[in-house]
């Protein structure tokens, strides 16, 4: 199996892979009874051999069309290449497809008419065309159903504390632009993050599927930030114990009352040091060039060895082409202010 289609199995929920498995078995059996039934029609008639001619024709007529429509189209870049491939498929597949079944008819012994090779290659266009038609018709159920069973099972778990280290939180002063609260939850040896949920709206959402800018994972550690006069969303954990056990926890951020300290940026050569760890959506170095300052995304490319799913600026964080790059000559900070809508902004230029 190619690695993409490993990587997109391997993602899958333990259920949404049972479902497909029964919905492969199932096309696989339906595509054998019409197969059977083919040929039990064509043995009535005395052609049962040049139906196994025709039939197994197919897999040259699949090589012929599949040459005939990915080379040219291939070798064509941009729209006109997508243009040339859907100019072959709808055209020229067709009539190539139809003519190797024709002519492997006309050769078989005893001769099959134009309508029965016609019949035999327009069923192996629909065996070929099925299972896609069924596979993108099902996606919506299967996550659906899959989705609602994960949701119970994880509903299901028994409520503990989280055994996270819980940090004393700190204050910053990000000048007129107002103070940034951050809180580190440091994991024990052993234990496993499965989903992290925040309370939005109402509903219970899965944060790696969404922009968090309050919230960012290292590991099994997490760190959160808001400005003075918000707080990040209920948080909701499902995790492991070095058993194996399953849990959830709820967590809840209070207010901090601890004195606010300046914001100080550690700078280097190659990066940066952040006093407290931030998601990579609140952070946007920028090096200067033609006299301005020309801002970067930490979200936009991912550098080696960078993961979506920890998404932390740490403390030593470091630029791969720092080489080529230069030294980061500011670091902006975007902070979700209290009012709704409210961005507060604050830039940290390199001494």
């Amino acid at each position: 199996m190619p690695e993409f289609l490993n990587d997109v199995v391997a993602a899958q929920p333990p259920l949404a892979r049972a479902l497909w498995a029964v919905v492969s078995l199932a096309l696989l059996v339906a595509a054998l009874v019409v197969l059977r039934l083919e040929r039990r029609m064509f043995v009535a008639r005395g052609k049962g051999a040049s139906w196994w001619v025709v039939r197994l024709a197919s897999l040259p007529a699949l090589a012929v069309v599949v040459a005939a429509v990915f080379g040219p189209a291939r070798a064509v870049s941009g729209m006109e290449g997508l243009a040339v491939f859907y100019l072959l498929l709808l055209g020229v597949a067709p009539l190539l497809w139809f003519g190797v079944h024709l002519l492997a008819g006309w050769l078989a012994s005893p001769r099959l008419s134009r309508g029965e090779s016609a019949w035999i290659a327009g069923s192996g266009l629909m065996l070929l065309l099925c299972p896609p038609a069924v596979f993108t018709a099902l996606q919506t159920p299967v996550f659906m159903i899959s989705r609602q069973f994960d949701a119970v099972a994880r509903a299901s778990r028994p409520e503990t504390p989280l055994p996270h280290r819980a940090d004393a939180a700190q204050r910053f002063r990000l000048g007129d632009a107002g103070v940034l609260v951050a809180q580190s939850l440091i994991a024990p040896p052993g234990v496993q993050i499965e989903r992290v949920e925040a309370l939005q709206g109402g509903l219970w959402a899965d944060t790696a599927t969404q922009m968090h800018p309050w919230l960012c994972r290292n590991g099994e550690d997490l760190h959160l930030a808001w400005a003075d006069g918000s707080e990040p969303p209920p948080l909701r954990i499902y995790w492991r114990d070095t058993a194996g056990q399953a849990w959830q926890s709820g967590i809840k951020v209070a207010p901090a009352a601890v004195p606010a300290r300046d914001f100080v940026v550690g700078w280097r050569e190659d990066g940066f040091d952040l006093p407290v760890p931030l998601s990579r959506d609140r952070v946007q170095p920028a090096w200067l060039a033609d006299g301005r300052l020309h801002y970067r995304s930490l979200n936009g490319v991912l550098q080696p060895g960078e993961s979506a799913r920890d998404d932390c600026v740490m403390r030593g964080y470091r630029r791969v082409a720092a080489a080529s790059e230069g030294p980061a000559a500011a670091v902006l900070l975007r902070v979700e202010g209290p009012a709704p809508g409210g961005t507060l902004t604050y830039l940290l230029n390199r001494p």
